[in-house]
């Protein structure tokens, strides 16, 4: 039988058709990876706009990001996709990795690398990091290198937190707020102390610890939204592929098929690329191994506060804070003012600023006057400038569910690409990539699940036809019939 909606069966010759579920960075890349392939590719976001957890709006004539993302050196294939869509010259990248840290009415400090070799770049900044006592900085020394001997890929550093293993070093709370906390945070979304040992383990190693060059810092230039959601548009379109935005895709199923609108799309290969809590609902019980456990990896929530002040107030592009409520803060103003082909320039000297907290647990719910407020007063104290400053506008976003909770124990918990139907992949930060849940690992993942997606409908093209294209198996049949009735009921 044909169901209203399907497509007949491909011709032999014909290009492979594969189709994306999600907008996000993964689906992104895992689009365009396809589309490079040589699919055709049709794209399914839920959404207004492209880029997931990094999109962004205008607002009085600026442009905002809704939340702040760097990226390392050691970001190869984010890097990579930044090349591949042409907005390698829309970032800024550091020479050589530094952090400055600001503490109120204190000098800033700074974390920093030399031209000397791995581990020995880091030593002259750990030992002169004045944020911790001498005795704390020649320990942050050994345990840094004991970081380096760990393996992140050892199932046992996922049962211990970050924090229990650094204070079995002798590791001081000052020294882990102080220190390591300003790594794990805006990497892992979490404090050390709930943070699992193999992911910050990861990062450590592999953004400070192994390379010297590793841990050298870049960051948008443009508003994200044009960086990745636009450019990756302009990428598939152009190769034939479509993008359907405010996609309603209530099913994914065996054949692979997806129903988006109300109709059956046929593909030869489906990569599903939403967050982790929206799976269940999409697809079959038992299609994902642990599926009934994916609610286990939980969520971890990230709030901005942007501000845009009458003048300069800092002069720096990024700054962690320390003994204050911010954890970091970003100069936006360039990206703000951005227009489409033109790098932007400060309005009448003004400055937008852009406050990140990590792991915002207790902020999430906080109403956006009390946040601003509280934030413009932490300004203040760490950039006296600010205190004469007027604030023009103000703005606060909020990510509830930016990333899965990388607390221990979640590696298990995080599936590989391929799933129970034949032709369907996963993408997403969430899945085992290795890494926590950053823009390099929302690539590498939407990357692995284009390989698959397209060895898979090689794999067809090279094979027989084992059945008619107007017949489908009973699974099939009830996939669709499931996602039918979900239809009339919601209606």
């Amino acid at each position: 039988m044909r169901l209203a909606g399907s497509e007949p069966r491909r011709e032999p010759d014909a290009a492979p058709r594969i189709a994306v579920v999600g907008g996000g960075l993964a689906g992104l890349a895992a689009a365009v990876a396809a589309a490079d392939g040589g699919a055709q590719v049709a794209l399914y976001e839920r959404g207004p706009r492209l880029g997931g957890a990094t999109w962004s709006f205008q607002r009085n004539g600026r442009w905002f990001d809704n939340g702040q993302h760097v990226f390392m050196r050691c970001c190869t294939e984010y890097r990579a996709f930044l090349d591949r869509l042409d907005v390698a010259d829309q970032v800024a990248e550091q020479s050589r990795m530094s952090v400055s840290v600001m503490r109120p009415g204190r000098r800033p400090a700074r974390i920093f690398r030399t031209g000397a070799p791995a581990p020995l770049h880091l030593a002259r900044s750990l030992l002169r990091y004045s944020p911790l006592s001498v005795a704390d900085r020649i320990r942050a020394v050994r345990t840094a290198l004991a970081l380096r001997r760990l393996d992140p890929d050892d199932p046992a550093t996922d049962e211990t937190s970050f924090g229990e293993w650094l204070r079995s070093r002798g590791e001081s709370d000052r020294a882990i707020a102080g220190m390591w906390d300003l790594i794990c945070l805006p990497t892992v979304n979490l404090r050390a102390d709930d943070a699992s040992l193999s992911l910050a383990a990861k990062v450590f190693r592999t953004g400070l610890l192994d390379d010297a060059d590793a841990g050298d810092l870049g960051w948008t230039r443009v508003p994200l939204g044009a960086l990745h959601g636009d450019a990756a548009t302009r990428a598939i379109t152009a190769q034939g592929g479509d993008v359907h935005l405010q996609a309603q895709v209530e099913a994914v199923g065996d054949g692979p098929l997806v129903m988006a609108d109300g109709k059956r799309v046929d593909a030869d290969a489906v990569i599903l690329a939403v967050p982790h809590d929206a799976v269940d609902g999409l697809v079959p019980a038992g299609t994902i191994s642990g599926q009934s456990e994916l609610a286990d990896l939980g969520i971890s929530p990230i709030v901005n506060v942007h501000f845009v002040f009458d003048r300069q107030i800092m002069d720096v592009p990024f700054t962690a804070a320390l003994d204050s409520p911010v954890q970091f803060v970003f100069d936006r103003t360039e990206a703000a003012n951005w227009s489409q082909g033109e790098s932007g320039e400060s309005g009448g000297g003004e400055q937008v600023v852009a406050v990140s907290q990590s792991a915002a647990f207790d902020e999430i719910g906080d109403r956006p006057a009390e946040l601003i407020e509280r934030y413009q007063s932490a300004l203040e104290d760490l950039f006296p400038p600010a205190a004469e400053a007027e604030v023009i506008d103000a703005v606060v976003t909020r990510e509830h569910r930016a990333t899965f909770a990388g607390r221990p124990g979640t590696r298990r918990l995080r599936p590989g690409p391929t799933t129970a139907i034949d032709g369907l992949f996963l993408a997403g930060a969430w899945t085992d990539t290795g890494w926590p849940a950053t823009m390099e690992g929302a690539v590498r993942s939407g990357n692995l699940a284009a390989r698959l997606a397209l060895n898979h409908c090689r794999e067809l093209a090279e094979s027989p036809p084992d059945q008619s294209s107007d017949d489908i198996s009973e699974q099939q049949h009830s996939s669709v019939k499931s996602a039918d009735e979900r239809e009339r009921l919601s209606a």
